[in-house]
């Protein structure tokens, strides 16, 4: 069955978004790893993405810059802790890399092939619901999850 909505779960500290994909697991694993696709989905509605750097491996930093619609610029570094191609992706949230860490979460990207598709989760991880709750109520974090998650599927759509 394949599901046009990304569903979403809050789990205490955790949101949960999951979406059948009807791809192959290697172009989904591909357009989570490459700078050239990173580039042209990453980020909620609005957002477009600068990549300084990226280093896709385990203990790699991806230095980028989220530019918003609001006409800000928003300065990112992830760093990858473990990297099972192509079944999942464990990350960490750096912050702005000066410093500043006003967002703090993990996250684990899962890709589990079935049938000719691949089911995705994306799994947020919060160190407490607190943080969880602030970060949502000031960034929308949720929200932005299932948009971030809507323009992959736009932008697989795009590549058929």
């Amino acid at each position: 069955m394949i599901k046009n909505d990304v569903e979403t779960v809050i789990l205490g500290n955790k949101v949960v978004y999951k979406r059948y994909f009807d791809v192959s697991v290697d172009l989904l694993f591909e357009v989570w790893s490459s700078r050239k696709h990173l580039e042209e989905w990453w980020g909620p509605d609005g957002f477009t993405v600068t990549t300084n750097s990226l280093d896709f491996s385990d203990g790699g930093i991806w230095d980028f810059v989220m530019h918003g619609p609001d006409g800000r610029d928003y300065k990112n570094r992830i760093q990858f802790l473990k990297i099972e191609r192509p079944r999942s992706i464990f990350y960490k949230h750096l912050g702005n890399g000066e410093g500043e860490k006003d967002v703090d979460f993990e996250s684990k990207i899962l890709f589990e092939e079935t049938g000719e598709g691949v089911n995705l989760t994306m799994e947020q991880i919060f160190p407490n619901q607190e943080e969880l709750e602030r970060v949502n109520r000031k960034y929308g974090a949720i929200e932005g999850g299932k948009q971030h998650v809507g323009n992959l599927v736009k932008y697989l759509s795009s590549l058929k």
